[in-house]
């Protein structure tokens, strides 16, 4: 059964790639975006910098972090940030209907904490989505063994977060995992043979990161 209902919970997407998928959510609501900054102001200026593309279609957009000399060059630039720790009990005094923690989780020591505090801001109805990198992607495969010999991470990481680890930290931060996203904009022929390889390998091998969603009932996502 619990095997049953992580196969149904899981999404792919095999026509869009992250920021693809977010933006529509983002646009026309009131949007929180955590760890805006992305390591370094460098990203602020490329077209990938997910922050500045869902301020510009979020009806109200607020980015936090926790860099403050880069929040500071970023509120010189007209943008609406903060800088708070996400993993703090800090109420920020809004409630937002879309809270996007893009590639966050994976950094904290205190996951619990971070989907908490997402939680604490979460208007009635909206949802949490937290990207983080899927450890069963072959991508992460190559890298770690093909092309270094030995299994070596990001060095900020300290940990992978699987389905059923987001599952249980939903649970003790009071959240509902109500889904799990796999996305990767695919070309045509390579979406035809995807389809075919799926039948003999788990898709998880083909997607780079996971999208986990979450909503603010706090129930257990286990089918009772």
């Amino acid at each position: 059964m619990f095997r049953a209902w992580l196969k149904a919970a899981r999404r792919i997407h095999v026509n869009t790639d992250e920021l693809g998928f977010i933006l529509p959510l983002a646009t026309g609501n009131r949007v929180l975006d955590i760890g805006i900054v992305e390591h370094s102001a460098n990203y602020f200026g490329r077209p990938s910098w997910r922050h500045g593309h869902i301020a510009r279609v979020a009806a109200h957009c607020l980015g936090i972090d926790i860099i403050e000399p880069l929040l500071d060059e970023l509120k010189q630039r007209g943008l609406n940030v903060r800088c708070v720790d996400a993993t703090s009990d800090i109420d920020l005094g809004e409630r937002f209907e879309i809270i996007f923690i893009g590639d966050v989780i994976e950094h904290v020591s205190n996951p619990t904490a971070l989907l908490s505090f997402a939680g604490r801001h979460l208007a009635a109805g909206g949802r949490i989505y937290a990207s983080t990198p899927n450890p069963f992607s072959r991508k992460f495969y190559k890298h770690f063994h093909r092309e270094h010999g030995v299994p070596v991470g990001n060095l900020d990481h300290v940990a992978w977060i699987t389905p059923t680890q987001a599952m249980e930290l939903a649970r003790r931060a009071g959240l509902k995992m109500v889904a799990y996203h796999l996305t990767k904009d695919f070309s045509p022929i390579t979406r035809r043979l995807k389809a075919f390889t799926w039948r003999f390998s788990p898709p998880e091998y083909s997607f780079p990161s996971y999208i986990y969603e979450f909503s603010g009932e706090g129930k257990k996502c286990l089918p009772q």
